[in-house]
């Protein structure tokens, strides 16, 4: 028979006899002209494609728990259609390219013939399990995203290469999550038709290299052919089979790109970045970054992708080394899209174009409106930056808030009205606020600049004989914020963190909170991201806990907070996230609450914290910390990357189940970092974690004090 009329027979066919016609022997002497492209396959009319569009939808990923017996036929029942339409795609390539080499087009009827055998045991087992090919509606996509393939090229990037390579991964993980259920016979299927894609996407792969501009790498190639829908996202399965690849002899390269490789498959997806001069940028505007500052953004720009979902953006000025990512999706962390975008300069190019759910910077000011205008005017996004949210970044407005709250909520266990800083815009006001801490009885105060943050812009001072250049440090102060907060210098016993989001309809959302630690001069080390009550004395477990050890009895009362603060926000219109910090402390003897000490209108390190967490055994303790590389160095390193080698080889981290149990990871790439480094150190305790750094000099062997 010629190849053009067996091609016929099975594209243009409408009964699965049609679809599964046998061929024995054939011939090419009439290939024909090129046909154009069809619409659709023929089809029976309960697989027709147009059906899925008429009815109820039944979707893959609804059914991968395989929880029963009619789920297990369901999932053979999408798989049965997926090899139809590659044999139905694959007598199209023969029709739509009768002019490509023989060698290749003979290629194409083994694989054909291949797939029909595929479908003829998935009907069978279908036929065994009581579900009827065409029970439910079938999916058009690959149809719609590969028969276009405008040449050869094109054709087995998407067919070979994208939609039998992810099969690589669903054919073994079913294979072996069948096999588990003691469904061997349908385990055997899946584990012939393993084998058999290894060779088809070893013959894609031959002509596709072999067609391919050789100045490209493979991957680069690869992602330069395909075109949407289609991304190297839709090439993966369930788990990633390394090894499958390799025996179809993908590149190490390519395998390794592709590994860590995320695009969404359809949800539209939200863009993250991280800034951590946002705050700066409304506080002054038109303000530059020093150095250092520039430094941590570049450093910790990997951040976000801890609070974002798999299939979301984030937006960084140089990708991770692909060792890291790959380490860190080993460890379990979903990677997302990661796009290079130059810090502070107005989006452009592809990502414009898409549709978008929303925009997450790490927080919203002047300067981060102007690099997302384009995206928010071409895609009609709302507003993201609001004049009238400068006040919520002051402490005199965080102030007045805690002062509210405790009239409302006058509860032994929190801080009294004495504890609440004042606002004072002149040295008379600051004169009698020090006047009034003294006759209160309070030997030490602290004057805060309105806007500042981890210990910046603070004087300590004490308020019965202030000395005159701490004076003067207010007095410039004053002069450059227009504002200071006095408050008293509090015993500190914890510091904590809740983090909030307000939702569209300003509703205050509790996320979590976290337990954080800093130095003595007030910058931020690291967060518990498991386990914060680790080292606590049992004075301050019960505490936090109450006399119950009620573990929920923080969470309740931040709930609390989450409401009152969404009602103070109310006429703002902010919406997104909301970082609260408060403060254990000690007074006259007991421990008391303070349960706001500064209220942040954007993400925070705790709000990463708790995005961690999500990938910890929630019964190991759990500590993240930020480290500079003078700290490194003290500690005899010749810089960050040898350190965080020497942590992670010493202490690999170890998995249970899905969460780490144990060891050292770094959450930003060391590779890259030229100034700050950021580690997760998972233990069965906080002595352990502790015991990481034990034995290190310099100020890297003295971190841990700080927890």
């Amino acid at each position: 028979m010629e190849i053009r009329l067996f091609a016929e027979r099975i594209l243009f066919g409408t009964t699965l006899e049609d679809k599964l016609l046998p061929l024995d022997q054939y011939q090419d002497e009439c290939p024909g002209p090129a046909l154009a492209l069809p619409e659709a396959p023929g089809r029976p009319p309960s697989l027709a494609l147009d059906r899925y569009h008429q009815r109820q939808r039944v979707r893959f990923a609804e059914l991968r728990q395989l929880h029963t017996e009619k789920e297990r036929g369901l999932v053979l029942h999408f798989f049965a259609n997926h090899e139809l339409l590659a044999l139905e795609l694959l007598a199209l390539a023969l029709l739509r390219f009768p002019q490509a080499p023989e060698k290749f087009r003979r290629g194409l009827v083994q694989t054909l013939k291949d797939e029909q055998e595929h479908v003829r045991l998935y009907l069978e087992r279908l036929a065994a399990v009581g579900v009827a090919f065409g029970q439910i509606p079938v999916s058009d996509f690959f149809w719609r995203a590969i028969a276009p393939s405008p040449s050869p090229l094109d054709f087995v990037a998407r067919l070979s290469l994208t939609l039998e390579q992810a099969n690589l991964d669903y054919a073994r993980h079913y294979a072996a999550a069948y096999q588990q259920l003691g469904d061997g016979d349908t385990a055997l299927i899946l584990d012939r038709i393993y084998r058999d894609e290894i060779g088809h996407v070893k013959h894609g792969l031959l002509w596709f290299n072999r067609w391919r501009d050789p100045a490209l790498s493979e991957w680069e190639a690869y992602q330069g052919v395909l075109q949407m829908p289609l991304t190297p996202s839709r090439a993966k399965g369930i788990g990633f089979n390394r090894e499958g690849r390799q025996e179809a002899g993908l590149s190490a390269a390519f395998i390794d790109e592709l590994e860590v490789y995320t695009r969404s498959k359809g949800r539209c997806p939200s863009v993250y970045w991280f800034d951590p001069s946002c705050e700066s940028q409304v506080i002054r505007p038109g303000f530059t970054p020093s150095q250092p500052v520039r430094q941590l953004a570049e450093d910790l720009a990997l951040l976000p992708l801890y609070l974002c979902a798999p299939d979301d953006v984030v937006l960084l000025p140089q990708r991770p080394s692909l060792p890291f990512l790959r380490r860190l999706g080993r460890a379990g962390f979903a990677i997302p899209e990661l796009v290079e975008h130059p810090p502070g300069s107005p989006l452009t190019g592809e990502l414009v174009r898409r549709k978008l759910r929303d925009l997450r910077p790490w927080g919203w000011s002047p300067q981060v409106e102007r690099v997302a205008a384009p995206l928010r005017e071409q895609l009609s996004l709302p507003q993201g930056w609001r004049e009238e949210w400068r006040s919520l970044y002051s402490k005199a407005w965080s102030a007045a808030a805690l002062r509210d709250f405790l009239r409302l909520y006058d509860e032994e266990w929190l801080a009294n009205a004495l504890v609440v800083g004042w606002a004072c815009a002149s040295m008379e006001e600051v004169g009698v606020q020090l006047a009034r801490l003294v006759a209160e009885g309070w030997e030490r105060v602290v004057v805060k600049g309105v806007f500042g943050a981890a210990g910046q812009s603070q004087v300590r001072l004490a308020p019965l004989q202030p000395r005159a250049d701490q004076l003067a440090q207010v007095a410039r102060l004053l002069e450059a914020q227009g504002e200071v907060v006095v408050e008293p210098w509090l015993e500190k016993v914890v510091d904590l963190s809740a983090q909030v989001e307000i939702d569209q309809g300003g509703r205050g959302r509790l996320l979590g909170w976290t337990r954080f630690f800093t130095d003595p001069r007030g910058q931020y080390c690291g967060s518990f991201v498991s386990q914060p009550l680790g080292g606590l004395d049992q004075e301050g477990r019960r505490f936090l806990c109450g006399e119950g050890r009620d573990q929920r009895r923080l969470w309740r009362f931040f709930e609390t907070l989450a409401g009152f603060l969404a009602g103070r926000l109310a006429g703002s219109g902010y919406t997104g996230p909301l970082g609260v910090d408060a403060l254990v402390f000690r007074q006259g003897g007991r421990l008391r609450l303070k349960p706001i000490v500064e209220i942040n209108p954007r993400f925070t390190m705790g709000r990463v914290a708790l995005g961690l967490a999500r990938r910890v055994n929630a019964s190991r303790t759990a500590l993240w910390l930020i480290l500079n590389h003078r700290q490194v160095e003290s500690a005899g390193f010749a810089g960050i990357p040898a350190f965080a080698a020497h942590l992670e080889e010493r202490f690999p981290v170890e998995l249970k189940g899905e969460h780490l149990s144990r060891g050292v990871i770094s959450t930003t790439d060391p590779a890259r970092a030229q100034a700050f480094a950021t580690l997760l150190l998972v233990g069965e305790s906080l002595e352990e974690c502790k015991a990481y750094f034990a034995g290190l000099p310099g100020k890297v062997g003295e971190w841990m004090k700080y927890c």
